[in-house]
């Protein structure tokens, strides 16, 4: 009713300026009359139930004819009282091409114009439901690429705790504390968007800990991190990438592997660089490596949570491996 009530204001205004205006606001009630049936027709009957199923000949036809209409209503209106109030004595043809076609656009001009306007908000409307879709699709697939940690890290874990409970070692209290700590990292504060690195930095300590204990003094593990450890950062990459390079460098038959990692941040860019040692013997370790889910699952993350914000380079030798990663935490 606003936008009629607006059409009728702004057409009444605009014709004013000729004619008097009370005769123009009169015989305007009747004008707008007809570009509601104008409207209306157009965008419940003629669009939805013509052009819309595909039946253009119809649909022009249907145009024609309304058009037509409209224009034999507002002449038989002039005729019965507008000529009368608007002061025409002149002989007024019924309908003429030109003034067919000048009353057409006239009646059809606020149809139109409502009806993109109402396109345009369909449009942008189904531009945020697909937003939408994919806000959902990206944050469930995060999900399940976080639910991915390598079983095999708890499996084992679980068996050492077992035997270190059994002999009653002193090492087992610290083990379960340890392994709470990463548990509760990864099924509760993993679930947010982001975490502050120093817990991500936390976790992987009890990561650490626990492979440690697993591999003994075989495994020979240095840890480097920054002190500025406010910068906030996607759960579970970094933690990644750590164990990736465990179950790189560490599991098989390598004698006294490496791992070396370093994490450093600096103007909201974090940078990690993770390298280890490899098993010499090629063959299923390494290609069930290359294969897993471990760096596509990684990759991943990361296009998801920081498409152009990320460069990530992976250097595969013959007896090391080394996963370099810069981050943009602020973009």
């Amino acid at each position: 009713m606003l936008i009629w009530v607006s059409v009728y204001i702004i057409y009444s205004f605009m014709m004013s300026y000729t004619r008097d205006y009370r005769a123009i606001l009169l015989t305007n009630i009747s004008n707008v009359s007809l570009f509601m049936a104008a409207y209306y027709l157009l965008r419940y009957v003629q669009i939805p139930l013509l052009y819309d199923r595909g039946k253009m000949l119809s649909f022009v036809l249907s145009l024609i004819a309304s058009s037509l209409a409209l224009c034999a209503i507002c002449r038989v209106n002039g005729i019965l009282w507008m000529d009368n109030v608007n002061g025409k004595t002149d002989d007024i043809p019924f309908i003429t091409p030109a003034s067919y076609v000048i009353k057409t656009v006239r009646f059809y001009s606020p149809a139109l114009a409502l009806i993109a306007w109402e396109l345009q908000v369909k449009r942008r409307d189904e531009i945020n439901r697909i937003h939408q879709l994919e806000k959902e699709k990206m944050a469930n697939e995060l999900k399940y690429l976080k639910a991915q940690i390598n079983p095999h890290f708890l499996f084992n874990t679980l068996n050492n705790l077992y035997s270190y409970v059994v002999n009653q070692s002193p090492k087992a209290p610290d083990m379960v504390m340890k392994l709470s700590g990463i548990l509760d990292y990864i099924l509760y504060k993993s679930q947010k968007h982001e975490v502050p690195l120093h817990e991500e930095l936390e976790t992987i300590k009890h990561f650490l800990g626990l492979e440690q204990i697993r591999y003994g003094d075989r495994l020979k593990v240095e840890f480097n991190y920054s002190d500025h450890t406010a910068t906030m950062v996607s759960p579970l990459i970094l933690l990644s990438i750590v164990e990736n390079a465990f179950k790189h460098g560490a599991s098989g038959d390598i004698d006294n592997p490496e791992i070396k990692i370093n994490i450093d941040t600096q103007n909201n860019q974090v940078y990690c660089r993770v390298w280890n040692t490899k098993s010499s013997h090629l063959g299923e370790l390494n290609d069930a490596y290359k294969e897993g889910i471990g760096l596509k699952n990684i990759k991943r993350q990361l296009n998801l949570v920081y498409p152009e914000n990320h460069e990530l380079i992976i250097e595969d030798n013959a007896d090391s491996f080394l996963v370099d990663l810069k981050i943009n935490s602020a973009a």
